[in-house]
């Protein structure tokens, strides 16, 4: 199996480098994720610029004649060395949303959103994790109840609604037929600017790590959408919703493969430089084979990784393959990120450091987009278990 990047892919690869080390420099970011605020909208739109959010977007809209699954991921692991938390606003929209958009909205929903997209003017928001649904996602009890006129009229609760206040978009998926079971009776609907609509109550849930991407919840009190609010077939918005999580898993492994990079070359470093005992503690042994299992838990998830994105490219799917890139890439990260924070010590616990935000981003990893439990079912399936 051959998964090296062409020259177009190591191409991104360089100018994403570049991109972070001008546009996100460390105390830049430790700063964003000190006052717990967003980005400016302006850094997203430099990246729209580049072209960087059509990786997975059809060409009519200024995308790709054909995906580029491999080239996405080699922008995802530049990206989140910076930044992990940032990483993820950019792939909500990039990876998860504007390509559920392309692929299941109509016309006039293709046209409003998918340019701002483009553009980098616009984050989008998901509601699908509820107070009674979260790996069990599927069991979700928000209603969309269909008027005589043909509106819909929604009313729920969803948490974790990243963004929500500030998003242009939000997709909403909710139950549009009480009596079917699970995944057969759920819609998708795109809501714009739910910051500012009345009907929808967004309170901000603090959270540990990922400051700069604040997540909220949002109550739907007798919220009117139109007819042309549904993305996709009524009752079939599981499948909308499966593809978008694929997606997710697979980024999600290669944020955890850049931000454990960072924080191996970070630690490399420091280990060189720091004396104790008369040499530089990167000679003693235990903290060499400390630092060497970190890169090899790295290179094995990043192989992954891009296994994900070469099964996807060729076939369009990568069921089984995301749950293997996210298992191993978030896992990975959050053993970087203790092992790291302790082979720096006291270094290591300042802000200054970075290995606090990582330490405090690493563990969403485990848990959004599919507990690792989850993940495990699934690619036990996948076996014949």
């Amino acid at each position: 199996m051959d998964f090296e990047l062409s020259e177009e892919q190591r191409a991104i690869t360089e100018t994403t480098r570049r991109f972070v080390e001008k546009e996100m420099p460390r105390q830049q970011v430790l700063q964003w994720v000190r006052d717990k605020v967003e980005p400016p909208q302006e850094l997203f739109k430099k990246l729209g610029k580049m072209g960087y959010y059509g990786f997975l977007l059809p060409e009519a809209y200024s995308g790709l004649e054909r995906p580029d699954p491999m080239g996405m991921l080699a922008f995802v692991e530049q990206f989140a060395r910076a930044s992990s938390a940032i990483t993820t606003a950019w792939g909500r929209v990039a990876v998860i949303l504007a390509p559920m958009v392309a692929k299941f909205g109509t016309q006039a929903q293709k046209d409003i959103v998918l340019p701002k997209v483009m553009a980098g003017e616009i984050f989008m928001a998901l509601g699908l994790t509820e107070p009674g649904s979260g790996s069990d996602a599927a069991s979700l009890r928000t209603t969309a109840v269909k008027r005589a006129d043909g509106h819909w009229v929604i009313s729920g609760e969803k948490l974790y609604c990243s963004q929500a206040k500030s998003a242009g978009f939000l997709i909403l998926a909710a139950r549009t037929d009480p009596h079917a079971v699970k995944q057969e009776g759920i819609s998708t609907f795109l809501i714009p600017n739910p910051g500012s609509n009345p009907a929808i109550e967004l309170t901000r849930i603090e959270t540990m790590g990922l400051g700069p991407v604040p997540t909220f919840s949002a109550h739907f009190r007798d919220l009117v959408l139109p007819p042309d609010a549904l993305i996709g077939p009524e009752n079939k918005g599981w499948q909308c919703v499966l593809g978008g999580l694929d997606n997710e898993r697979l980024y999600h492994g290669a944020i955890g493969v850049g931000a454990s990079q960072a924080i191996i070359d970070e630690v490399v470093v420091y280990l060189k430089q720091r004396v104790q005992f008369g040499k530089p503690l990167s000679k003693l042994q235990s903290v060499r084979h400390k630092i060497v299992d970190m890169q090899l838990r790295t290179d094995a998830a990043r192989l992954l990784v891009y296994r994900g994105a070469s099964v996807l490219e060729k076939t369009g799917a990568c069921h089984n393959e995301a749950s293997f890139a996210k298992v191993a890439g978030a896992e990975c990260y959050m053993h970087c990120a203790y092992t790291g924070l302790h082979l720096l010590g006291g270094y290591g616990y300042t802000v200054d450091s970075g290995l606090p935000m990582h330490f405090q981003d690493a563990k969403l990893f485990e848990i959004g987009g599919g507990a690792m439990e989850v993940q495990r079912d699934i690619i036990a399936r996948g076996m014949g278990l």
